[in-house]
Protein backbone atom coordinates (compact mmCIF):
# COMPACT_ATOMS: atom_id res chain seq x y z
CA UNK A 1 0.00 0.00 0.00
CA UNK A 2 1.07 3.49 -0.76
CA UNK A 3 -0.48 6.74 0.80
CA UNK A 4 -1.73 9.20 -1.81
CA UNK A 5 1.09 12.40 -0.37
CA UNK A 6 3.41 8.90 -1.17
CA UNK A 7 1.91 9.01 -5.14
CA UNK A 8 1.36 12.76 -5.40
CA UNK A 9 5.18 13.26 -5.65
CA UNK A 10 5.05 10.68 -8.60
CA UNK A 11 1.82 12.43 -10.11
CA UNK A 12 4.26 15.51 -10.24
CA UNK A 13 7.19 14.03 -12.00
CA UNK A 14 5.76 12.24 -14.68
CA UNK A 15 3.17 12.90 -17.62
CA UNK A 16 -0.10 10.64 -17.50
CA UNK A 17 0.88 8.07 -19.79
CA UNK A 18 3.87 7.19 -17.87
CA UNK A 19 2.30 7.69 -14.50
CA UNK A 20 -0.10 4.74 -15.84
CA UNK A 21 2.63 2.18 -16.83
CA UNK A 22 4.09 2.39 -13.44
CA UNK A 23 0.63 2.06 -12.15
CA UNK A 24 -0.90 0.40 -13.98
CA UNK A 25 -4.60 0.98 -15.51
CA UNK A 26 -6.33 1.43 -12.19
CA UNK A 27 -6.36 1.94 -9.05
CA UNK A 28 -7.85 0.85 -5.84
CA UNK A 29 -8.21 3.04 -3.36
CA UNK A 30 -8.68 2.19 0.38
CA UNK A 31 -11.58 3.58 2.52
CA UNK A 32 -9.50 4.15 6.09
CA UNK A 33 -11.17 1.85 9.08
CA UNK A 34 -13.33 4.09 10.77
CA UNK A 35 -17.38 3.73 12.26
CA UNK A 36 -18.37 6.28 10.15
CA UNK A 37 -17.59 5.13 6.76
CA UNK A 38 -17.97 1.42 7.39
CA UNK A 39 -21.77 2.62 8.58
CA UNK A 40 -22.20 4.23 4.95
CA UNK A 41 -22.03 1.14 2.41
CA UNK A 42 -21.94 -1.39 5.17
CA UNK A 43 -22.85 -4.68 3.25
CA UNK A 44 -24.85 -5.94 5.91
CA UNK A 45 -27.85 -3.64 4.67
CA UNK A 46 -28.71 -2.64 0.70
CA UNK A 47 -27.89 1.30 0.83
CA UNK A 48 -30.24 4.00 -1.04
CA UNK A 49 -28.38 6.10 -3.41
CA UNK A 50 -28.31 8.80 -1.41
CA UNK A 51 -26.09 6.84 0.89
CA UNK A 52 -23.86 6.06 -2.18
CA UNK A 53 -23.80 9.99 -2.42
CA UNK A 54 -22.51 10.34 1.03
CA UNK A 55 -20.00 7.51 0.73
CA UNK A 56 -18.40 9.24 -2.41
CA UNK A 57 -17.72 12.63 -0.75
CA UNK A 58 -16.78 10.85 2.04
CA UNK A 59 -14.23 8.73 -0.08
CA UNK A 60 -13.42 13.41 -1.66
CA UNK A 61 -13.08 14.51 1.94
CA UNK A 62 -10.97 11.89 3.44
CA UNK A 63 -8.77 11.81 0.19
CA UNK A 64 -5.71 12.62 1.42
CA UNK A 65 -5.19 10.08 4.01
CA UNK A 66 -6.32 7.42 1.51
CA UNK A 67 -4.13 4.10 1.19
CA UNK A 68 -3.62 3.10 -2.64
CA UNK A 69 -3.24 -0.59 -2.78
CA UNK A 70 -0.74 -1.79 -5.10
CA UNK A 71 -1.54 -4.32 -7.98
CA UNK A 72 0.67 -6.46 -10.02
CA UNK A 73 1.95 -5.81 -13.64
CA UNK A 74 -1.31 -6.44 -15.82
CA UNK A 75 -0.87 -8.02 -19.21
CA UNK A 76 -3.60 -7.57 -22.16
CA UNK A 77 -6.09 -9.85 -20.09
CA UNK A 78 -5.40 -9.86 -16.44
CA UNK A 79 -7.31 -12.15 -13.68
CA UNK A 80 -6.21 -10.64 -10.17
CA UNK A 81 -7.75 -12.22 -7.50
CA UNK A 82 -8.59 -10.68 -3.77
CA UNK A 83 -8.77 -12.31 -0.40
CA UNK A 84 -7.30 -12.63 2.57
CA UNK A 85 -5.17 -15.94 1.43
CA UNK A 86 -1.43 -14.98 0.79
CA UNK A 87 -1.08 -15.72 -2.38
CA UNK A 88 -4.14 -13.37 -3.70
CA UNK A 89 -3.46 -10.62 -6.22
CA UNK A 90 -4.88 -8.02 -3.54
CA UNK A 91 -4.40 -9.13 -0.13
CA UNK A 92 -7.05 -7.96 2.58
CA UNK A 93 -6.16 -8.84 6.35
CA UNK A 94 -9.79 -8.48 7.53
CA UNK A 95 -11.96 -11.23 8.94
CA UNK A 96 -14.87 -10.20 6.77
CA UNK A 97 -12.82 -11.00 3.27
CA UNK A 98 -12.95 -15.11 2.38
CA UNK A 99 -9.66 -16.38 1.88
CA UNK A 100 -10.89 -16.39 -1.56
CA UNK A 101 -13.31 -13.60 -1.82
CA UNK A 102 -13.22 -12.27 -5.51
CA UNK A 103 -11.60 -11.16 -8.84
CA UNK A 104 -10.79 -8.37 -11.14
CA UNK A 105 -10.75 -8.97 -14.68
CA UNK A 106 -8.55 -6.28 -16.63
CA UNK A 107 -9.38 -6.19 -21.04
CA UNK A 108 -6.72 -4.22 -22.59
CA UNK A 109 -8.29 -4.37 -25.36
CA UNK A 110 -11.40 -3.12 -24.53
CA UNK A 111 -10.22 -0.65 -21.33
CA UNK A 112 -12.14 -2.07 -19.40
CA UNK A 113 -12.26 -3.92 -15.72
CA UNK A 114 -14.87 -6.60 -14.57
CA UNK A 115 -15.68 -7.67 -10.77
CA UNK A 116 -17.02 -10.85 -10.06
CA UNK A 117 -17.59 -12.58 -6.57
CA UNK A 118 -16.38 -16.56 -5.80
CA UNK A 119 -18.91 -17.23 -3.42
CA UNK A 120 -17.87 -14.97 -0.49
CA UNK A 121 -19.44 -15.65 2.64
CA UNK A 122 -19.95 -11.69 3.40
CA UNK A 123 -20.12 -10.69 -0.37
CA UNK A 124 -18.80 -8.51 -2.56
CA UNK A 125 -20.74 -4.89 -3.47
CA UNK A 126 -20.42 -2.47 -6.36
CA UNK A 127 -22.05 0.47 -5.32
CA UNK A 128 -23.47 -0.91 -2.63
CA UNK A 129 -25.76 -3.52 -4.96
CA UNK A 130 -24.71 -6.95 -4.18
CA UNK A 131 -23.14 -9.08 -6.75
CA UNK A 132 -23.78 -12.29 -5.99
CA UNK A 133 -22.32 -14.26 -8.33
CA UNK A 134 -22.37 -12.53 -11.89
CA UNK A 135 -19.50 -10.39 -13.53
CA UNK A 136 -20.11 -6.84 -13.67
CA UNK A 137 -18.59 -3.60 -15.13
CA UNK A 138 -16.76 -1.22 -12.89
CA UNK A 139 -16.52 1.79 -13.97
CA UNK A 140 -14.54 5.02 -12.95
CA UNK A 141 -14.99 6.56 -9.17
CA UNK A 142 -17.32 3.40 -8.25
CA UNK A 143 -17.12 1.90 -4.80
CA UNK A 144 -16.12 -1.80 -4.34
CA UNK A 145 -16.60 -3.64 -1.16
CA UNK A 146 -15.18 -6.79 -0.26
CA UNK A 147 -17.22 -7.83 2.95
CA UNK A 148 -16.62 -4.71 5.05
CA UNK A 149 -13.47 -3.31 3.05
CA UNK A 150 -14.13 -0.64 0.93
CA UNK A 151 -12.39 0.38 -2.13
CA UNK A 152 -12.66 3.39 -4.40
CA UNK A 153 -11.57 2.04 -8.41
CA UNK A 154 -10.17 5.11 -10.06
CA UNK A 155 -8.11 4.62 -13.78
CA UNK A 156 -5.06 5.34 -13.68
CA UNK A 157 -5.62 8.88 -15.92
CA UNK A 158 -8.34 10.05 -13.19
CA UNK A 159 -5.72 9.69 -10.11
CA UNK A 160 -2.92 11.12 -12.00
CA UNK A 161 -5.42 14.36 -12.59
CA UNK A 162 -6.71 14.52 -9.04
CA UNK A 163 -3.11 13.83 -7.50
CA UNK A 164 -1.65 16.91 -9.76
CA UNK A 165 -4.65 18.99 -8.93
CA UNK A 166 -3.37 19.34 -5.40
CA UNK A 167 -6.80 18.73 -4.07
CA UNK A 168 -9.21 16.23 -3.24
CA UNK A 169 -11.74 16.48 -6.15
CA UNK A 170 -9.55 17.27 -8.89
CA UNK A 171 -11.35 20.10 -10.13
CA UNK A 172 -9.09 22.79 -8.41
CA UNK A 173 -8.94 25.98 -10.43
CA UNK A 174 -6.11 25.87 -13.83
CA UNK A 175 -4.92 28.38 -14.98
CA UNK A 176 -5.00 28.74 -19.15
Amino acid sequence: MLSVQELRALAASLPADAFERQLGPFALIQRPPSEASAAVLAPTRMAAPEDIGIGMMTLLFEFEHLLVATLPPLRSTERLTIGRRMDCDLVIDDASVSKLHAELRWSDSQKRCTVRDLGSTNGTFLNAATLATREAPVRDGDILSFGNVQFWYLTAKTLHERLRAGDATGMGSRSG
